[in-house]
């Protein structure tokens, strides 16, 4: 019994170690935007954009650090607060309005995967378009996500959330595996971190084309989320970091956003290549009208990546197991982005944005955050996978912006010691660059 207590604290000793604001942001972050953008660019491309994947990572985890001081040295301060009182009103209702836009769409992307994946689950296509099971499955939905995320408070929520993220990796280990003990994935592999565009490929049978250079800007997308980076400090506000704690923040921050991130990007686009890219040539398997990689769009046919991880005998498990670890994707996502919105919210309103469960405007905003986009779910007719795609590539026309203003306020002198050095500012404007060179390159494409 003593050796089961034992090994019982351990456990919750080692637990407790990856929780905080990074775990949170990191399980929000590995959502079906995550899981869509990488997975998506392994079938399609193959190895070929596992560069942007892995290279971003520093670019975030500064930028994530830098938020954090930012916060934690403006004690009390939020940081659309310290934008509309230190630079003015105008942009603060910029930064705000663009936020809002964009997470709508987000979040009813992430409540579309939740569904889409349910579907999968029980081995079933997702209706084409609006149909009454679907609507009464989305308000279920909906009904359990609010419950869970907002009844219980923030320590409750970033519990959640960090014990999400450890099963997400977890799983997705397993299903790269595989691909990885094949000793020919390596060549590719160290080929994909050569920075190169991928061609474009058709989709089979069909006369719409998979653009590289829009999986590129997904991918980076979802990587530099634009609301995370702005309300960063407010989940370290809310965690109770003082400056004592900086030095262990950035430790949390590169183990979550650094190890565990970065290992999930680089298991899921290896995944995607070696079970679908690999196998559906057109000339091999066939599974719900798909026998080509380039014609993989909805999560149950995208569940057959999970394949090589089940014995033979167990595979029709493999999109079933695959569409739940997606609901669950979502459900973190969803949840960190109606989280960071409430905070965004309540600070342009000049209200209490700290989560608590005295807090009752908070929490009500907090609420209607989750349930307004996902009940509009049903109502927007594209698979949730492509939803996925279009809500990150939004986020990256967004995203220098944040950069720009948390590279301003990590700059001033009254942060003191903390104030960023020659290295934390080099890799600010690298990425400060290269979110802008994406997102001006993709203006002046679509446009064309």
């Amino acid at each position: 019994m003593d050796g089961s207590l034992t090994m019982l604290q351990r456990a919750q000793t080692v637990f407790s170690r990856f929780v905080g604001p990074a775990a949170l942001t990191a399980a929000g972050m590995i959502g079906a935007g995550a899981v869509a953008t990488r997975l998506l660019a392994g079938a399609w491309f193959g190895f070929e954009l596992l560069w942007v994947a892995l290279y971003i990572i520093p670019a975030v985890i500064f930028t994530l650090d830098s938020a954090s001081r930012v916060a934690v040295v403006n004690t009390g301060r939020g940081m659309l607060g310290m934008i509309r009182d230190d630079i003015g009103v105008s942009l603060a209702w910029l930064v705000f309005l663009s936020a809002f836009a964009v997470n709508i769409v987000v979040n009813m992307s992430q409540m579309a995967a939740m569904a889409e994946g349910a579907y999968g689950a029980v081995g079933m296509l997702p209706p084409t378009s609006v149909s009454l099971p679907f609507v009464l499955l989305t308000v279920v939905l909906t009904a359990a996500t609010v419950s869970l995320a907002v009844l219980g408070g923030y320590k409750r929520v970033e519990k959640i959330m960090t014990f999400l993220l450890v099963a997400k990796l977890v799983c997705f280990i397993i299903v790269a595996a595989k691909g990885l003990f094949d000793w020919y994935t390596w060549p590719q592999l160290v080929r994909g971190l050569v920075p190169s565009v991928p061609a474009d490929v058709p989709v089979v049978g069909g006369t719409r084309v998979r653009e590289g250079f829009t999986q590129m800007m997904a991918i980076a997308g979802q990587a530099l989320p634009p609301t995370v980076f702005l309300t960063y400090g407010y989940l370290a506000a809310n965690a109770g970091y003082t400056t004592a704690d900086i030095k262990k923040a950035f430790r949390k921050t590169v183990q979550n956003l650094g190890f565990i991130w970065g290992l999930f990007s680089v298991v899921v686009i290896v995944a995607g290549t070696t079970a679908l890219h690999n196998v559906y040539t057109g000339s091999g398997p066939s599974y719900l009208g798909v026998s080509h990689f380039s014609q993989i769009e909805s999560i149950p046919v995208a569940g057959q990546v999970l394949g090589p991880a089940f014995p033979g005998f167990l595979g029709f498990l493999a999109p079933r197991f695959f569409s739940l670890g997606l609901m669950g994707a979502g459900f973190t996502t969803l949840i960190s982005v109606s989280l960071t919105m409430t905070y965004l919210s309540m600070d342009i309103a000049r209200k209490d944005w700290r989560f608590t469960r005295t807090n009752r405007p908070f929490m009500v905003v907090f609420a209607l955050w989750i349930a307004i986009p996902a009940l509009l779910t049903p109502f927007w007719s594209l698979p949730a996978l492509l939803k996925a795609i279009i809500a990150m590539t939004g986020n990256l026309l967004l995203a220098p912006l944040a950069i720009a203003i948390i590279f301003f306020f990590v700059n001033r002198p009254r942060m003191g010691e903390f104030k960023a050095g020659l290295g934390r500012n080099a890799v600010l404007a690298v990425t400060l660059l290269f979110a802008l060179g994406l997102g001006l390159t993709g203006v002046v494409r679509f446009f064309r």
